[in-house]
């Protein structure tokens, strides 16, 4: 069916939204006052023409916008951008009741600065591959050669990546490549079904010899709990956390662009000063923590043991550190509980998007008085936030920290004082 409809508003998922016969319908690529022809299946709509193009409509930048499902948000003008990534803080604290917030100005990451990836890949036969990201809502490989988002040492490895792999893999061969940008170079793992032969093994370390890897890992995504293998390791990846050296477990977390992991880290040591105990929940390997242990004793916990390691075994030697514990612990079944907590004058708090209902709970019944709190979903950033607001906190300013250019996400971070 094909139908003519003006666009009012773009969702929180990206896709702008019209109303036919009383009912939402969602038009990925348009922006609010487009009037525009679709092709409705269901609530998803396509553009078919555009008759009248909205004021806040812009000219992509990438060639691939709006076949590749990486970027939702290219056909905008930098201002509705703006305004837009700012009005779903607002929607989203309102929605818990949050009517009077005050929202600093963006730290909004360049283009290029992206340090992590995970791409697609099939093979084709004849030495051939696809390689790139997969169209929206699909598992179609949109082959890219470049990309305004992601850094150009990650971009600059894509041809001889797609060439390797072209070379390995079978006809309609399925495999993920996750890259993280490391100091010293590419941190790759190779994920698909099965476990590599003697031969792909041998090829495997002559390609990260050939085109300078730090190091290659394999994931068997047939095993009911897989682990990385390292199947090539020239010189261990390692990255820099407020100028302190922490060598990267394979499958690390990395803040998505070095630019948002110094803009979180920087308010956070605003909001702490004055602190001398603190507890970094959710630690990973380390992004906060290392930040601290020069001025703050910390204790680091983590559900991931691997990344609790690395960080120990980095700030081990280090010199000039405060005191520093770590503890490797599921904080979504076992919370530290209020008599633990009361031993601290803050917590540093970075949850993964499903937040941190259970953690917030303890907290509210705990003596603690600080609270540095980061997300990158801002739903259960709000919800979080109510809570402790309910449970006697105050909330300061919300800094947002924009690291997933043209995409709908947004890291948050607010600290809340008891």
């Amino acid at each position: 069916m094909t139908l003519r409809v003006t666009i009012d508003h773009i969702g929180a998922g990206g896709d702008g939204i019209a109303q036919i016969d009383g009912r939402d319908i969602y038009i990925p690529y348009s922006v609010d006052g487009d009037d525009v022809d679709i092709k409705l299946s269901g609530k998803q709509g396509r553009i078919t023409h555009i008759h009248n193009p909205s004021v806040d409509r812009a000219a992509p930048i990438c060639k691939y916008f709006g076949r590749c499902g990486g970027c939702s948000l290219q056909h905008v003008s930098p201002d509705y951008y703006a305004r837009w990534k700012q009005q779903q803080i607002i929607s989203a604290m309102g929605h818990r009741g949050f009517d009077n917030i005050n929202i600093l100005p963006a730290k909004v990451s360049s283009r290029g600065s992206r340090r992590r990836a995970s791409l697609a890949v099939m093979g084709q036969g004849n030495g051939k591959a696809l390689l790139g990201f997969t169209e929206r809502a699909s598992h179609v490989i949109i082959t890219i050669t470049e990309c305004p988002v992601l850094a150009p040492e990650i971009t600059g490895f894509l041809a001889p990546l797609r060439k390797f792999l072209g070379g390995q893999l079978k006809k309609r061969q399925k495999m993920k490549v996750h890259i993280n940008l490391a100091d010293n170079g590419l941190d790759v793992i190779l994920e698909t079904a099965g476990e590599p032969d003697l031969d792909l093994r041998m090829d495997i370390a002559a390609f990260a010899e050939a085109e300078d890897i730090a190091r290659i890992c394999w994931l068997d995504s047939k095993l009911k709990n897989p682990s990385h293998e390292i199947l090539c390791e020239r010189q261990k990846p390692c990255v820099s956390f407020a100028g302190r050296q922490v060598f990267l477990p394979p499958g690390a977390f990395l803040q998505a662009t070095k630019q948002g992991e110094m803009a979180l880290t920087e308010y956070m040591r605003d909001a702490l000063e004055g602190a001398d105990k603190v507890v970094d929940i959710f630690s990973g390997c380390g992004t906060f923590t290392m930040a601290l242990i020069g001025d703050h004793a910390v204790h680091a916990v983590d559900g991931n043991l691997a990344m609790i390691t690395a960080l120990k075994n980095s700030a081990h030697q280090m010199g000039k550190i405060r005191a520093l514990t770590t503890e490797v612990r599921d904080l979504f079944l076992r919370p530290l509980l209020p008599h633990e907590l009361k031993k601290y004058d803050a917590v540093v708090l970075d949850p993964p998007r499903a937040g941190a209902r259970e953690q917030v709970a303890e907290i509210i019944n705990s003596p603690l008085e600080k609270i540095v709190m980061m997300s990158c979903n801002p739903a259960t950033f709000a919800r979080d936030a109510r809570a402790l607001v309910d449970g006697g906190f105050v909330m300061g300013d919300i800094l947002p920290v924009d690291q997933f250019l043209y995409s709908p996400h947004l890291e948050l971070v607010a600290c809340f004082n008891r």
